[in-house]
């Protein structure tokens, strides 16, 4: 047994190295054969070409460099400004308001007795008519009353009335039935407050509604008062001073239906109304500033759907205001002032105008006693059904905001 001299491992006849530590064993150097070494021959290659200073710039630089050039392009910046108009607009709410209304509107009255055996009646009814009428100025029709059908006949009271009388006894009963064509269009001026002239500016022709009229009161003291306070700071803009009476009422008082309406005093102090109401008291404040007012009188529907046709329900009476304002070109024009439901200067077309006032107090009295009944222990009542039969909208705009950019 041969032992390895360098580290003491046991040497095998076979062995030319020691399998521990790998070293030669004197005298079998003939045994070690080297292993065979392979050469690869390394193929030619052609040289390398000339690499450009594009070749030296990264590929997502060039790509964003592409992308600002493109999106500083005119091109790009335009369809980039309506694209985001377009994202604007149909990320904002809008109201929608039709710009005509057509609709058949049917009255039905029946009379009879509600207590007793005989009674004497009258029932008195404004002329459906097209506006604008009377002191109205615009000259385009807003609103167009055709084939108005009437029965019984009526007779015309001196103030162009309808008027219906009758002796009721026991079970009798009368129908008195109206029906008419109205189209009505939205009224919404494009006016500001820089077009609008100066009190001292309004025509003499609408002095008569700067007077006292039955719960107009511009000569009451309060309401002087107030013209004054709210004409400060206005230097006679009428449509300035319009506004803050508007804004007053707004601010100041809270709606609450009344059966009759109130005198300015009592509105006043109360701090509560309806539409006639503040139409009442609206119209003293303008009267005591200087400016002409007066109320036109309709209905209006409780109930609006317009989302799929045209569905008006719950017809009501209705006031709102008219007002002169002259403007800076020599001429003038009559706005139109909702305050119950807080339009100023504009009006949709949900609404069917029946009576303007005419500037006489008696007139305007009246117009809130339609019915009338004198017996003895007797006494005649009626009920009245009214509904629209037919309605039809044409056209809309989109309003974001409901006030006119003044």
């Amino acid at each position: 047994m041969k032992l390895c001299d360098f580290c003491g491992f046991v040497i095998k006849e076979q062995d030319a190295k020691c399998s521990n530590c790998r070293m030669m064993v004197p005298g079998r150097e003939a045994m070690f054969t080297p292993p065979k070494v392979e050469t690869t021959k390394l193929e030619s290659k052609s040289p390398l070409p000339h690499r450009g200073i594009s070749s030296y710039i990264p590929k997502k630089l060039i790509a964003l460099l592409l992308v600002v050039g493109l999106f500083a392009s005119p091109q790009t910046q335009v369809l980039i400004s309506d694209g985001m108009d377009y994202w604007d607009e149909i990320n904002t709410p809008y109201y929608t308001i039709p710009e005509q209304i057509t609709l058949t509107y049917i009255r039905n009255f029946e009379v009879f007795l509600d207590e007793g055996d005989e009674a004497e009646y009258t029932l008195t009814l404004s002329v459906p008519e097209s506006r604008p009428s009377g002191p109205q100025s615009d000259i385009t029709d807003w609103q167009i009353i055709e084939n108005l059908q009437v029965s019984p006949m009526y007779n015309l009271t001196p103030e162009g009335r309808m008027e219906w009388r009758n002796n009721l006894t026991g079970s009798e009963r009368d129908y008195i039935s109206l029906e008419y064509t109205a189209t009505i269009n939205l009224i919404r001026p494009d006016i500001k407050i820089s077009n609008s002239g100066k009190v001292s500016d309004i025509p003499a022709q609408f002095d008569n509604y700067l007077e006292d009229e039955w719960l107009i009161e511009p000569s009451n003291e309060q309401v002087q008062q107030l013209a004054l306070q709210l004409s400060n700071g206005t230097d006679g803009n009428v449509i300035m001073i319009l506004k803050n009476i508007f804004d007053y009422i707004e601010n100041n008082y809270k709606y609450q239906k009344s059966s009759v309406p109130k005198s300015c005093p009592d509105t006043i102090v109360g701090k509560v109304g309806d539409c006639d109401d503040f139409s009442i008291l609206f119209s003293s404040i303008a009267r005591a500033a200087g400016i002409p007012a007066w109320l036109e009188l309709g209905i209006i529907p409780a109930f609006i759907d317009a989302s799929s046709g045209c569905d008006l329900r719950d017809w009501g009476g209705h006031a709102w205001v008219n007002a002169v304002v002259p403007l800076n070109d020599g001429t003038f024009t009559v706005v139109n002032i909702d305050l119950a439901n807080s339009y100023f200067m504009w009006l949709p077309p949900y609404r069917i105008s029946d009576w303007v006032d005419n500037g006489n107090g008696d007139d305007l009295d009246s117009y809130y006693y339609l019915f009338s009944s004198k017996g003895i222990n007797s006494q005649a009542t009626y009920l009245e059904n009214s509904y629209v039969s037919e309605c039809q909208v044409k056209g809309e705009i989109k309003l974001t905001e409901l006030d006119l950019d003044l």
